[in-house]
């Protein structure tokens, strides 16, 4: 295992570093030291992380040439958990405006959900957006917590009436949602013969 040292103070300067060290053994150390200094709100590790959000918007950084990077500060701010990291993320989604890989998308969408102060409105108004990007981000992370079951029954009967009618031609998404309105017709049906039990007993 190569030696793990300290990361410049220079934002700039400790992402060329995690750069060099993304596909290196020592990346795995250097992601868990950064999410130990991020959870104890160290200030020059979250410098770091809004510049490395700012570098993936202006596409300095791509999901293509630094998928390592980006990807471990999805799980990063994952693992912080709070109403700031889900803020980040959130704004992230909110204000991409160039392609990334289906892949990057459903990291993200996958763990959404995982953050406490998460939104389901919010999750519904992405969803709805003209930019098929966008929309796309919303629309699994929608399908994740039903999968999860963490949406309310009104949410569900939302979500359903949402996906029954929605078209996205950029990405591929009829697999998943075919899925999950599959799902919410079983728990129709269920709770039909829940109901149907009470009237026959």
């Amino acid at each position: 295992m190569q030696k793990l040292g300290s990361l410049p103070t220079s934002p700039l300067e400790a992402i060329d570093l995690l750069k060099s060290e993304m596909d290196q053994p020592v990346w795995e150390s250097r992601l868990l030291d950064l999410m130990k200094l991020a959870a104890d709100g160290d200030k020059n590790t979250w410098t770091m992380i809004y510049q490395i959000i700012r570098e993936a918007d202006s596409g300095r950084l791509s999901w293509g040439y630094h998928k390592s990077l980006l990807s471990g500060m999805v799980y990063l701010l994952s693992y912080v958990g709070d109403s700031k990291s889900y803020r980040v993320l959130l704004n992230y989604v909110k204000s991409l405006d160039r392609a990334i890989p289906i892949g990057a998308m459903e990291l993200i969408s996958d763990l959404l959900p995982t953050f406490a102060e998460l939104d389901v409105r919010e999750l519904f108004t992405i969803a709805s957006n003209s930019d098929e990007l966008k929309s796309a981000f919303g629309v699994l992370a929608l399908c994740k917590l039903n999968i999860e079951n963490r949406l309310s029954d009104d949410e569900k009967e939302k979500l359903k009436e949402f996906l029954t009618t929605y078209k996205n031609y950029k990405y591929y998404l009829t697999d998943t949602i075919e899925l999950t309105l599959e799902q919410l017709n079983e728990t129709d049906a269920s709770d039909m013969l829940t109901e149907l039990d009470g009237i026959f007993q």
